[in-house]
């Protein structure tokens, strides 16, 4: 099966791709930055550029993927509205992009 995740290269995010790659799915892991796809590929993911304020590069993530895993969060607590707003409107882009289909 192949997975979409956000926040794959983060501490919980990095834990499940190792899993789900060790179980023999294919990983799209979702990537902001040059480092963190390296990470990603040295993994053994698939690399997606894009960042959980660009919806559609969740969309377009979420179309290239049979289900999504979502760990990603803006960690900036100074603004913590502001980062939570973000993670509401990157799950609403995520569920539209699923809605109708048998994918998860």
């Amino acid at each position: 099966m192949r997975i979409f995740v956000t926040g794959a290269t983060g501490f919980i995010g990095s834990a499940i791709v190792q899993e789900l790659i060790g179980a023999g799915h294919q990983v799209l892991g979702l990537a902001r930055s040059d480092a963190g796809a390296a990470s990603l590929a040295a993994a053994g993911a698939d690399v997606h550029r894009g960042s959980l304020e660009d919806l559609e590069s969740l969309r377009s993530g979420v179309a290239g993927a049979e289900g999504v895993i979502h760990t990603a969060f803006i960690h900036d607590f100074s603004n913590y509205a502001a980062a939570a707003e973000a993670d509401r409107r990157a799950i609403a882009a995520l569920g539209a992009a699923l809605a109708g289909s048998d994918r998860q």
